[in-house]
């Protein structure tokens, strides 16, 4: 099964590149499309393709061949297991920034809107691979990774927020779809296990793929669907429910009996706790806490919040005080919580009235502040301590929390803590997603 991935630029933000570099160690063949008629070259080892955008169309220079316009045009390795980099797109691996590479198949290059779009033509599990690779660490679990593997093939069916616009299935990023660094040189053979031995295999509710969501760590209690998404087509917070996607906790002991939700003072609890057991307090992603200066806070605070004003996808999550002035922050307070403790809707009490910030990412975003290097929370799951000088004003803020990333569905470390503790793949996957049912492909 073949998949269109929509690439994104080096910060994952965007699918429209400026300029694109390509080129392969061990050549390519390039097809340059235009009016109706097709130009094939074959590129030798270290020859490199450059595609500028040119009105509706591009412009490619071909080191060896020279310059040439083009409609469109389709790049791809001499055989399929070798590989090629896009040399102008950095992607993160462990050790940093590299330049994004990928193996097999074919990248095909259009020109929209004076700016380039690159779509990556791929077998399906071919793509598992770069999304394992990316996801999730090869020393994992063996039923962990298998459980990764379901989850990622039904997510490339059935993506959040489709692509259709785009020409493609899915999109390369995490913070739209899910994260395909492209492949390393050097395939994990782990990964390639969990993937051949759950080949085809996919999640269902009823007769349709799941919206199969995952994240890293979801602090000892996922979240419902409906306390941290809006709905991707009309934006409206909260969206309707989704059956599969529902509030468990991550509980060792089967006989210990679900608590009806977790308030702030059961979140202070667990957080100060140094012997809470759960499927994934063994990470050190659990529990953090950041400290922030309150004339850091109150600046990048300010700034933050006029830029989620301007922007039409988060502009209705974020109320102003009825002045419309930001002033001096005297505290903050969670005002709503989902059954999980995360946060819905969070209050800023300042000098000038108060400020509401509602939905998940919102508030995480809120906090970005490059004082501290800090591009959002980890999560929402939060509480605060205010800490003031002698006059009583506030001084500095922390802000405790628990997960990392917005807990709905799977979560890879409580994924590993059940493999850990003897869970089968389907166990897990049972658990994260309530009454889904497995099928393969067709089927």
């Amino acid at each position: 099964m073949k998949l269109r991935v929509a690439l994104t630029t080096t910060d994952l933000s965007s699918l429209e590149h400026k300029q694109t570099l390509i080129s392969s160690p061990s050549g390519m063949e390039i097809q340059i499309e235009n009016e109706q008629r097709v130009k094939t070259i074959a590129l030798l080892p270290g020859q490199s393709v450059r595609i500028s955008p040119d009105g509706e169309s591009m412009s490619v220079f071909i080191t060896g061949h020279g310059r040439f316009k083009a409609a469109r045009l389709v790049a791809g390795p001499r055989k399929a297991s070798d590989s090629f980099f896009i040399d102008s797109v950095k992607r993160a691996r462990a050790n940093g920034q590299q330049r994004a590479e990928y193996r097999g198949h074919e990248l095909d290059v259009n020109a929209a809107g004076g700016k380039l779009r690159l779509i990556l033509v791929l077998d399906l599990e071919h793509y598992l691979t770069g999304v394992l690779e990316s996801e999730v660490p090869a020393s994992y679990h063996i039923e962990a990774l298998k459980a990764q593997a379901v989850a990622a093939r039904t997510y490339a069916l059935n993506p959040r927020i489709s692509h259709e616009k785009d020409n493609a299935d899915v999109c390369d990023s995490y913070l739209c779809c899910q994260y395909f660094a492209g492949h390393k040189s050097v395939t994990s053979a782990r990964h390639q296990q969990a993937i051949e031995a759950t080949s085809g295999e996919i999640l269902k509710y009823g007769t349709r793929a799941i919206l199969a969501l995952f994240s890293s760590n979801a602090g000892g209690y996922t979240s419902n669907y409906e306390d941290c998404f809006s709905d991707p087509k009309t934006n409206i917070f909260p969206p309707a429910s989704i059956p599969y996607l529902k509030a468990v906790p991550e509980k060792l002991s089967p006989a210990e009996k679900n608590s009806a939700g977790e308030t702030e003072a059961r979140l202070k609890e667990v957080w100060h706790s140094n012997n809470h057991a759960t499927f994934d307090s063994w990470s050190p992603h659990f529990k953090w806490s950041v400290h922030i200066p309150a004339h850091s806070l109150e600046a990048h605070m300010h700034h933050e919040l006029s830029l989620l004003l301007k922007d039409q996808e988060t502009a209705p999550f974020v109320i102003p005080a009825e002045s419309g002035k930001f002033g001096h922050i005297n505290k903050f307070s969670v005002t709503k919580r989902g059954v999980s403790g995360v946060a819905i809707e969070l209050t800023i009490h300042t000098s000038t009235g108060e400020w509401q910030i509602r939905k998940e990412l919102v508030i995480r975003n809120a906090f970005k502040n490059s004082d501290i290097k800090l591009a959002r929370l980890k999560s929402a799951k939060i509480f605060f301590e205010h800490q003031h000088d002698h006059l009583g004003l506030l001084s500095s803020l922390t802000v405790k929390g628990l997960g990392w990333g917005h807990g709905v569905g799977l979560q890879q470390t409580g994924a590993q803590g059940m493999a850990l503790a003897g869970k089968h793949y389907r166990d897990i996957l049972s658990h994260y997603f309530t009454n889904a049912q497995i099928y393969r492909i067709g089927s």
